[in-house]
Parts: structure tokens; C-alpha cells; sequence
């Protein structure tokens, strides 16, 4: 009987497991399951070509539960608006608030060979500066919401002081 009770539950287990695989295909797309759509393809060929194109990357190492990344958001999106015009900046997020966001940030990390400088990072509220050609990390502010410090690194960058 008791055998008997078990292979009921584990056949439940096994269902309910299959369902909840199901509906997270399903609420979630094919392309958090590594599965890129043309407009996904073409999205992450823009930020390739941005990248080429410039001097700087700004990593935001986000994750939505981060109350210094919340005090550090309005910082970077008033940088965003600020440098929007100037090609030499490229401004990234790589977003640890789940699974699905982490793939698709490093799916873009692999794109720049910049997996190195994505893999060194586990916490969130940190904002890295990322010499674009060479990859490798200039700066970094941890939990920094003065925009004068990120300006003051931005300007040394662009006018090629090291």
C-alpha cells in the first residue's frame, strides 16, 4: 500500500513538474530559453555596432531588490539622457534579478567578449567603466550616486586621459 501511494505521488510530482515547465515556456517565451527572435538578433547587433563604435561601455550591475541600485538608477538614466547623443558612450545593464534577465545579459556579454568582466561581477549597485576596445575595466563605483563622480570619470575618459 505504501509502495503503491508513493508511485501515485511521485506521478503527481512529475506531472505538476511538467505543467509548471509548461507554463514558464509559455508566460515566457522561447527566447529566455536561449531561443533569439529576429528583432532580439537584431537588437543585440545594434549594441555591437554601438560598442565598435565608441570609447566607453558603463556597466549597471542591477538587480531589482537592491536598494543601492535604487539610489544609483536615477543617476545612470540621467547620464543615459545626458551622453545620448555622443557615440563615443555605450551604455549597458547586466540585470541579476532573475534567471532569464542574467541569460539575456550574458548572451550579449559573450557578443562583446566582455564574459570575463560579467562572470567577476555577483553583487549588484556597482557601475563599472569598460575601455570598449581593449575590454578590460578602467573604473568602477560601488553604491555611488553622485553624478559628478561618474561625469568627471566620463570626461577624463572621452578626452583620452588615462
Amino acid at each position: 500500500m505504501k509502495r503503491l501511494n508513493l508511485m501515485i505521488f511521485l506521478k503527481k510530482l512529475l506531472l505538476t513538474t511538467y505543467l509548471l515547465s509548461l507554463t514558464i515556456i509559455l508566460f515566457c517565451g522561447c527566447s529566455n530559453l536561449g531561443i533569439q527572435s529576429a528583432a532580439e538578433k537584431a537588437n543585440v547587433q545594434d549594441i555591437v555596432n554601438k560598442v565598435n563604435n565608441s570609447k566607453l561601455i558603463i556597466l549597471d550591475v542591477y538587480h531589482n531588490r537592491c536598494e543601492t541600485c535604487k539610489f544609483i538608477e536615477p543617476v545612470f538614466e540621467k547620464l543615459q539622457q545626458d551622453y545620448s547623443q555622443n557615440p563615443d558612450l555605450v551604455f549597458l545593464k547586466y540585470d541579476l534579478s532573475n534567471p532569464f534577465t542574467v541569460i539575456k545579459s550574458k548572451r550579449i556579454a559573450k557578443v562583446l567578449d566582455l564574459e570575463a568582466v560579467y562572470k567577476s561581477q555577483r553583487y549588484s549597485g556597482i557601475v563599472i567603466f569598460i575601455d570598449s576596445k581593449t575590454k578590460q575595466v578602467i573604473e568602477s563605483l560601488i553604491g555611488e550616486d553622485n553624478i559628478e563622480k561618474y561625469n568627471k570619470i566620463i570626461e577624463k575618459r572621452l578626452k583620452g586621459n588615462a
